[in-house]
């Protein structure tokens, strides 16, 4: 609440959007609501009072609140919507009433010694109840000033400054209000009663037939003639409804009217059940009841009220938070706000107000949350939990992780997991993820296996852009998308929580989807992306040790030997095309004849690049796998094997610029090709690459003809 307040001061202070200062108003009221509601709510009861025959009424019913729960609230609620109710100034107070009329009839009883004249329809006598006893008016100034002093006493009385209001009548010298003011007080004698409601209370006050005074209230509430602020002040002191709802202006001065009227209707019924009131022995009226017999109701009629600023006030969305706090349906409201946001989750809507509205998601979390510290029920537990993680989600989407933490150290560990997945997962700068760490070790949350979900969620999310090429030439040497760097800088929070046995599994499932789908570009910026960080040392440093206990690799989360080995296979698929661009970089370079240093340079180059491409070639992929990657594997194997093989033999063949012998390198790679042990010239053929293999020999024994004496059969 306090919150709420500062909020709103500042928005006025800055001159902010009418509508955001009436939002954060309606908030400060609704936190005021929750205060007073259930600090009653979560009090222990009370024990009902004894009631006697001679007990005051006073006593009998306060005995009926402590009984009737609604009841009471209903008091709470006139309490806190008097509080909410703001009262326009006052015209400047005279000491005299009826100043002008006092001067005229003055100056007409000296200049016409009470005769009447034809300007004489004004009162003869100015004692307050001359207007209505003579069907006769005021001055027209004093009829003014009696207006705007009668809207104000309206709103002190409305608001329940009734102290204020009774020094604003006894300085103006409307002593019949202040009369009447005093006859809301019921009759109570704490000495005859025997008990203490009030200590201040010490002798006899009040009024002993509040019956009577109150229709008397409702006979001037109802007076034509009156002002109709003046008729309203008496239906506010009555509980007369007609009166006061023609002057109110707002969905809050009808809904306090309203239940004013339901109180006064409820302790009267129930003092007539006791005997206390007796219609008929003391010539009483029944007093005019609403048909809105509950708080229910209220709200309902208030939705379909003739004024359309109260039914357009009504469908306001903290409002009607308001009546569900009122009428106790919070678990409703939970419930609602949790099948909204799930419909918009699984597309069933595009959207509804708790999205476009992002405040009253996070208003419903604060209450769900204070709810709980206090024990009081927020509905069922799914409903709380959801809202929660959904706010948490929507702090994500409004860049305000830093606050995320700590809702989601309230939430139960497998929710908790998964709301702080959805914002870990988001996130790719370095300083951000060191906050989210410091954040979840201050909250204590389990950032391990939430980085766990949080990499998963990123892998399920792009799952379905990455479909399997079908050929070759659907390889990609030279793009990455936004999907590739994020799968990519997922990883880096394992690696930030040196979590080495996620970060090789994690790297081996993102290495074979980008393979699979053609995206070499993007496997080769993944190594790059790892190359930098501390796991290669670590895997360096754990494969040259041989004494490790198995405690050690645990806690170190070491990854396991063939989760290893696979990854290193990947490694040494990206660094042999590495090579390759090494090579095309340096061929790229040579001059028509070439030079001594260029040939020195290149042929570095070439000789580092036939060996790693002939081990990957001959031995890649082909062990220290996991069985349920085999055909995905073989896949690789077919795609990536005649790649390399092909790539070779070029390089090869342009190696003829540094010296005569690489093409007939390329030559002899036939017989590997060809080996039965080594099966490539299979994944030539189930990859269609086999007649373009046969090609490119044929023009390399072209070149090796050229220049061997004996032409191409000497090879």
């Amino acid at each position: 609440m306090r919150i709420a307040a500062n909020r709103l001061d500042k928005l006025i202070s800055t001159d902010a959007p009418q509508d955001e200062i009436e939002t954060w108003s309606l908030e400060r009221r609704t936190w005021a609501l929750i205060d007073i509601l259930y600090s009653y709510r979560s009090a222990p009861a009370k024990p009902p009072l004894k009631v006697w025959t001679l007990t005051s009424n006073t006593i009998a019913e306060e005995s009926f609140y402590r009984q009737n729960v609604s009841a009471r609230e209903n008091l709470l609620v006139i309490s806190w919507l008097q509080r909410t109710l703001s009262n326009p100034p006052g015209p400047e107070l005279r000491g005299v009433k009826w100043q002008m009329t006092r001067a005229q009839v003055k100056k007409k009883k000296m200049s016409g010694f009470g005769v009447s004249t034809a300007t004489t329809a004004i009162v003869r006598t100015l004692d307050p109840d001359a207007p209505l006893r003579e069907n006769a008016a005021i001055h027209s100034e004093d009829a003014e000033f009696d207006r705007a002093l009668f809207r104000h006493l309206f709103g002190l009385i409305q608001s329940g400054e009734y102290e204020a209001a009774q020094q604003v009548c006894e300085a103006t010298g409307n002593y019949t209000i202040t009369a009447a003011m005093n006859g809301m007080v019921e009759y109570r004698d704490p000495v005859l009663d025997g008990v203490v409601l009030n200590p201040e209370e010490t002798i006899a006050r009040g009024t002993k037939r509040k019956a009577l005074w109150r229709r008397m209230c409702l006979r001037l509430a109802r007076a034509p003639q009156a002002d109709k602020y003046e008729r309203a002040i008496y239906g506010l002191l009555c509980g007369d409804l007609d009166s006061v709802l023609f002057v109110s202006e707002s969905w809050e001065a009808h809904l306090l009217a309203y239940v004013q009227h339901l109180a006064a209707t409820e302790i009267e019924t129930y003092l007539r059940s006791k005997d206390r009131i007796n219609l008929a022995s003391q010539e009483l009226l029944a007093f005019p009841q609403s048909q809105a017999s509950t708080i229910s109701d209220i709200l309902n009629a208030l939705s379909r009220s003739p004024s359309p600023i109260v039914r357009a006030q009504s469908e306001h969305p903290l409002r009607h938070i308001q009546g569900g706090i009122i009428t106790n349906v919070v678990a409703n409201i939970m419930q609602d706000a949790r099948q909204k946001m799930e419909s918009v989750r699984d597309e069933i809507e595009d959207s509804n107000i708790l999205m476009d509205d992002s405040y009253l998601l996070r208003f419903l979390a604060h209450l769900a949350l204070f709810l709980k510290s206090i024990g009081m029920d927020a509905g069922a537990d799914e409903d709380a939990v959801a809202v929660l993680k959904f706010y948490v989600e929507d702090l994500a989407i409004c860049d305000k992780g830093h606050l995320a933490p700590l809702y989601v150290a309230q939430l139960p560990e497998e929710a908790a997991i998964e709301a702080y997945s959805f914002l870990l997962a988001d996130i790719s700068d370095p300083k951000k993820r060191a906050e989210q760490f410091a954040l979840a070790d201050k909250f204590d949350l389990d950032i391990l296996n939430t980085l766990r979900r949080t990499i998963q969620r990123v892998f399920d999310e792009h799952e379905d852009e990455y479909p399997g090429i079908e050929s070759h030439t659907d390889l990609d040497l030279t793009n990455e998308s936004p999907a590739d760097q994020q799968l990519s800088n997922s990883l880096l929070w394992f690696v930030d929580a040196r979590m080495w046995d996620d970060v090789v599994d994690s790297a081996n499932a993102l290495y074979l989807r980008f393979l699979l789908s053609g995206k070499v570009k993007s496997a080769e910026n993944l190594h790059a992306q790892l190359a930098n960080s501390q796991l290669y040392d670590v895997l360096n440093d754990f494969e040259e040790q041989v004494d490790y206990s198995m405690a050690e690799i645990e806690d170190a989360h070491f990854p396991g030997t063939k989760s290893r080995a696979e990854f290193r296979q990947y490694e040494g698929l990206i660094l042999g095309v590495g090579l390759i661009r090494m090579w095309d970089a340096v061929y790229s370079e040579k001059v028509l004849d070439g030079d001594r240093a260029w040939r020195l340079k290149a042929k570095d180059v070439l000789d580092r690049v036939k060996p790693a491409l002939v081990d990957l070639i001959c031995g890649w992929m082909t062990g220290g796998v996991e069985a349920d990657k085999a055909d995905a594997i073989h896949r690789l194997r077919v795609l990536y094997i005649p790649y390399l093989l092909l790539e070779l033999h070029r390089v090869l063949q342009q190696g003829q610029a540094v010296h005569k012998s690489y093409p007939k390198d390329a030559l002899e790679m036939v017989n590997l090709v060809a080996s039965d042990e080594l099966d490539i010239y299979k994944l030539l053929l189930e990859g269609e690459r086999l007649d373009e293999y046969l090609v490119a020999i044929a023009s390399v024994s072209l070149v090796v003809g050229v220049d061997s004496q004996n032409g191409i059969w000497r090879v």
